[in-house]
């Protein structure tokens, strides 16, 4: 009855029926391994393979051999009409007149092809679909590692966000006792009026931060269930068990990691050699094919049918074609030169993108220990100040500021610590690196 009845209070109160029920805890490996089964675009990625793969099947059936059966019944006139070059003595002898009662016509047979040679053009249509393959398959690993990372950011987010907000409730505490405090020296006249409202006006602007980290908090919870590829509803909580970052390495070693490991660049390999299957078949053009041909037939206007076959070996070869062929070369050469020259490109780009994400981890882990003195700091100057205050030494702005000092010093402090986790996730992506649930 329980939960039914904290159902219903939800929709009393004007709530969602899934605020009633406490958010899933889970750690960031089950939340990467629940985005690796929902996610859409991981679904989306899969069938890319699908379709890739069928076309590999496609591309090779055009090694094996053909078989067609077909039948047919016709009723028709069969009247003579010649056709040019018929001689006129063909004619009248062919020639019976016109009538309109039809006769049937039976028809069952089977046709064999199979292809001999063709100087690589099969082989290039293959060729090109297993690059196409391994190209699907390349981006379901980029699309893997980027839902990864998705999920981990939005992860450190709901992390940073309750901390956050636990600090900042910590400083409507903070400023609550300081307002306390001086409405007692006020009543007792040794502190103005001035001190009070402007204590007040402190504890109005912590409310209203506090109530904003409220709102950072759901918002960080939705796009972790974005991420994972679930409703909203659905949120979970995390755990908080994140440990050292280990040790990524030195720059050289990383970037090394990058050429090897990137699908995308893997990818964009792929497009090379598609190309130059292109290629292949855009030459076999200029060359002929060989073709295996075969029928066997049973047909006659009545029973019973009579039968044929006839085994053939085709050689075809086009001689003229206004330069299409040397277009088609020329099309495909030129494809493979913009596919070499986009992975130069984007293989600049990777090393960029290895350099910035190495440095952003080395000062977000500097940063740590930096903002975590600077609340140590912070928060000695606010007792010093709480103590002063007190004492009658220090004013109301002094004592002010020093909360919002510690307060904004806490917050950078948290802020570090998962922007720490956040650059490792994205030298993790960087390089290729999927880490393991």
């Amino acid at each position: 009855m329980k939960p039914l009845l904290l159902t219903v209070l939800a929709a009393v109160l004007g709530l969602p029926a899934w605020a009633a029920d406490p958010p899933r805890q889970l750690s960031l490996a089950e939340c990467l391994r629940i985005a690796e089964q929902n996610h859409p675009d991981l679904a989306a990625a899969r069938g890319l393979i699908d379709s890739a793969q069928a076309q590999v099947r496609i591309a090779r059936a055009g090694y094996r051999p053909h078989l067609d059966a077909g039948a047919s019944y016709t009723r028709a006139t069969y009247n003579y009409a010649a056709t040019p070059g018929v001689s006129p003595q063909a004619f009248n002898s062919s020639y019976s007149g016109e009538r309109m009662s039809p006769a049937a016509y039976y028809y069952g047979g089977l046709n064999f092809s199979q292809l001999i040679y063709d100087f690589g053009q099969t082989r290039g249509t293959v060729d090109r679909s297993q690059a196409e393959l391994e190209a699907a398959q390349q981006n379901l690993k980029r699309v893997h590692d980027l839902i990864y990372l998705n999920v981990r950011e939005a992860y450190y987010a709901v992390l940073a966000a309750e901390e956050i907000l636990q600090a900042r409730k910590d400083a409507v505490d903070n400023q609550t006792k300081h307002l306390d405090q001086v409405r007692a020296f006020h009543d007792v006249g040794t502190r103005p009026k001035i001190d009070v409202t402007k204590q007040e006006v402190g504890l109005a602007n912590a409310q209203v931060d506090y109530r904003q980290a409220q709102e950072n908090l759901d918002v960080a919870r939705a796009a972790l269930a974005t991420a994972m590829g679930i409703p909203i509803e659905q949120a979970p909580e995390p755990l908080n068990t994140l440990g050292e970052v280990p040790n990524p390495g030195s720059l050289d070693e990383l970037m090394t990691q990058a050429e090897k490991q990137r699908p995308d660049l893997e990818s964009l390999r792929d497009q090379i050699a598609a190309a130059q299957a292109d290629i292949i078949v855009a030459r076999s053009y200029f060359r002929p094919s060989f073709r295996l041909a075969s029928f066997f037939n049973y047909q006659n206007l009545k029973f019973p049918l009579i039968y044929n076959w006839d085994l053939a070996g085709l050689l075809a070869q086009n001689l003229l074609d206004g330069g299409t062929k040397q277009a088609r070369l020329t099309a495909a050469q030129a494809e493979e030169s913009v596919a070499r020259a986009n992975l130069t490109s984007f293989l600049q780009k990777v090393h960029q993108e290895v350099f910035t994400d190495y440095s952003d981890l080395k000062v977000a882990k500097d940063k740590i220990q930096l903002n975590q003195q600077a609340v140590a700091e912070a928060k000695e100057n606010l007792a010093l100040a709480e103590g002063r205050y007190s004492t009658g030494y220090g004013n109301i702005i002094e004592l002010t500021d020093a909360q919002t000092l510690l307060t904004d010093s806490q917050m950078h402090e948290i802020v570090s610590r998962y922007d720490y986790q956040t650059a490792a996730a994205r030298l993790d992506v960087a390089v290729g690196r999927t880490p393991v649930p």
